[in-house]
């Protein structure tokens, strides 16, 4: 096969890395949490991973998607069509877009109103 058709080897590596990273690290934000919640305290720690495990799930998604859509080109269908030849021709995507960041906009919204007003009962310790 031509080195044309070659998909990009180094960018797949390093987005799966972070991936496969980014993955576990939210898995163990979660049995962290897990621990805590059973004991009825949540150390402050704890309490930023779950900050940060917000940007991160956001890049294991983008990674993931790189993963799939970077390591399959130049091809849709391997051998058969190539991602140049399928592009849309549909008219009025950006209105769809737009519809879709004011959707996820005011879930955001919502989602920090429910999070400020939700009362759990446990207990925020200090680290030693």
């Amino acid at each position: 096969m031509p080195k044309a058709l070659w998909p990009d080897v180094q960018m797949t590596h390093v987005s799966f890395q972070l991936m496969v990273g980014s993955g576990a690290a939210l898995v163990l934000i979660a049995l962290w949490y897990w621990l805590g919640a059973r004991r009825g305290r949540l150390p402050r720690p704890l309490l930023w991973a779950l900050v940060a495990s917000g940007p991160l799930a956001f890049l294991a998604l983008e990674t993931g998607w790189a993963v799939t859509e970077v390591g399959r080109q130049p091809w849709i269908i391997y051998g058969a069509q190539r991602t140049a030849d399928a592009v849309t021709p549909a008219q009025g995507l950006p209105v769809y877009f737009a519809g879709f960041v004011v959707l996820y906009a005011l879930l955001g919204a919502t989602v920090v109103w429910l999070l400020r007003h939700v009362e759990h009962g446990l207990k925020v310790v200090k680290a030693a």
